[in-house]
Order: structure tokens, then sequence, then C-alpha cells
């Protein structure tokens, strides 16, 4: 088995079925309404980053821990009832953060739809270089419930649902690269949300906007045609994702994300118009630069390009006959 990917489909036919509801959690569920508990799991490893996808159709209430040594990290896609964490009420799209052996306390209506993540401490801090306070350590020991702007959790919540959607179908482990650009993807969504919920920065950056811009694109430049995450430029240049947006929508009128999107559809147009057709997966070269989100890149490459990708790839079938 491809040791950067497993995925797993798990039944639940009842509250024992829940017990797992991430991997390395013991969650005792006692069913709150009388009915058959039915739903599914889905379980995927990529590299050290697990993460679960799960669906069940009645109230149940939950307490326990969800990993003994991860940090936890959770959102609700979807629920038909009231949910609650530590006795706070929980919208679909808010954020949960679970510390290590720190005892998840929730009720769920029927109808929920949960993602949740596992990622080692040291992994989190390290992909969250340049932002002080999400990158300090003691952030992640306590637990805490983030009530986020409902225009940004339905942001985040359409952005999880594509990726999921796309996970469960697929059928082929990606690519290291892909895999390390999918992990970002994912760990970016909650944070994103968590430091909505921050006040502004205090210090000021050293860099001009100029230059961050010029060091942002030799560092995409060095890395050919590997898709570059916007946490990995933070990281790399050791600013704060406020810092970089800033630069880039001073200096370019637009923001890091989506000057790296254009970057990598330019990219993918490239290899179509380059490629014979037969040997060319549109689906999967997507998925392996950075696009798991298999719709959200087809409305992307047309806006971008003004025709649809299979459209490249067929003005190259028609420039190879006229040659011909």
């Amino acid at each position: 088995m491809d040791k950067t990917w497993s995925k797993q489909a798990v039944p639940i036919n009842g509250p024992e079925d829940l017990r797992e509801t991430t991997r390395g959690s013991d969650v005792e569920v006692v069913q709150l309404r009388p009915g058959k508990l039915q739903g599914a799991i889905t379980h995927i490893g990529i590299g050290n980053l697990g993460v679960s996808l799960g669906r069940f159709n009645s109230e149940v209430r939950a307490r326990g821990p969800l990993h003994q040594e991860r940090v936890v990290l959770g959102t609700m896609l979807a629920t038909a009832g009231r949910a609650l964490h530590w006795w706070k009420d929980v919208r679909p799209g808010d954020v949960a953060v679970f510390p290590p052996c720190v005892e998840a306390d929730a009720i769920y209506g029927g109808g929920g739809v949960y993602v949740l993540v596992s990622v080692t401490l040291p992994e989190l801090s390290w992909m969250l270089v340049g932002e002080d306070r999400l990158a300090d350590p003691a952030f992640w020991s306590a637990k805490r419930l983030c009530q986020i702007n409902p225009h940004m959790g339905d942001e985040i919540r359409r952005r999880f649902k594509g990726i999921m959607s796309d996970l469960e179908r697929r059928a082929n482990a990606p690519s290291a690269q892909a895999a390390d650009f999918l992990r970002r993807s994912i760990i970016e969504g909650f944070v994103v949300s968590l430091a909505s919920t921050l006040p502004p920065d205090r210090g000021q950056s050293c860099y001009t906007g100029a230059r961050l811009v010029r060091e942002a694109e030799d560092y995409a430049d060095a890395a050919g045609e590997r898709p570059i995450h916007v946490s990995e430029l933070c990281n790399s240049l050791k600013v704060s994702r406020r810092s970089l947006h800033r630069a880039f929508a001073d200096t370019l009128g637009m923001g890091p994300v989506a000057y790296l999107r254009c970057r990598r559809l330019s990219t993918i147009q490239s290899i179509l118009r380059r490629s014979e057709p037969a040997s060319i997966c549109i689906g999967d070269l997507a998925f392996e630069h950075g696009f798991p989100e298999s719709g959200r890149f087809a409305a992307y490459y047309h806006a971008q390009f003004g025709e649809m990708p299979s459209e490249t790839c067929r003005s190259k079938s028609a420039g190879i006959r006229i040659v011909g």
C-alpha cells in the first residue's frame, strides 16, 4: 500500500460504530432518539494526516477523547437539528479544536455530516511558520470552539464538501506532490477560519510589498511545475498569511491564493498543449496540480482561458491534423 494514501469506508449500523469518529478516537456514543441509526464514515490517510468524513441520521450524545497524541480539528458540514460542543451552540462551518487526550462533549442533531482532521503538533506548527499566534503550541493546548463569520463558514463548507466528494470517488493514490498539496489545502481550510477569529497582527512586516512578491515568485519559479501552496510560501518566507495577502493585493491587485492558482492553471494549459490528447486524463492532471475539486477546476480554467480543458485538447488534435 502507498504510504501516502489510504482510504476505508465504514458503515454505521448503530451507536457502537460511531466510537471511532476519526482514527484513534474512543468516543462513547448514546443514541437519543428511537429508530435505526445508520450512516457511514470514510477514513482517509494522506501522509501523516488523518481525515474522516462522517454521516449519520439520528440525534446522538458523544463524549470521549478524539485522539491520545494528535490535535484534532473539526467542523460540521450539515446538521438537521441543533448541535452543541461543550454546551455551546455550533453552526455548520464553525471550527472546534480538540487537543490530545481532551474529552469531546457534544450533542449532534439528526442528519449530521462532519469532517475531522487529526495532525501531529510538530507538523501543524511547522505548517504555520509565520503565523506567530497559531504557530505557538500553547494555542493548541486548550479546547476551543471558534464561531466563524457565516459567509466564511459557508465558503469553508463548500470547499470541504467539494474536496471530500472527489476524494470519496477517487480510486488511485495521488503522487507525493499531489498528496502534499492536498494535505496543505485541507489544513488551510481550518487555519483560515481560525485566523479570521483572531485580532489583527500588531507588528508590521519589514518587507516591502514588491520585495515580498518577487521572493514569492522566485520560490515558485524554482519549484518548476510542482504546485505551490500558500502555506508553503508563508513557511519559506516566514511571513503571516495576512502580510503575504497585503503584499500581493497592493502589488498585483490579487491575493497570493489567486495568483498561485493562475500559475497552476497556466502550467496545466501548457501540458495540455504539448501532450498527445489520448495520453492525458484531465481530471488526474488537475488533481496533480492542486485542484482536488474537478468541477471547480473546470470553472477556473474556463474563466481564465475562455475555453474548457477538453477544448484545449481538441485544438491540439486539430493542430496535429493541419500540420500532417
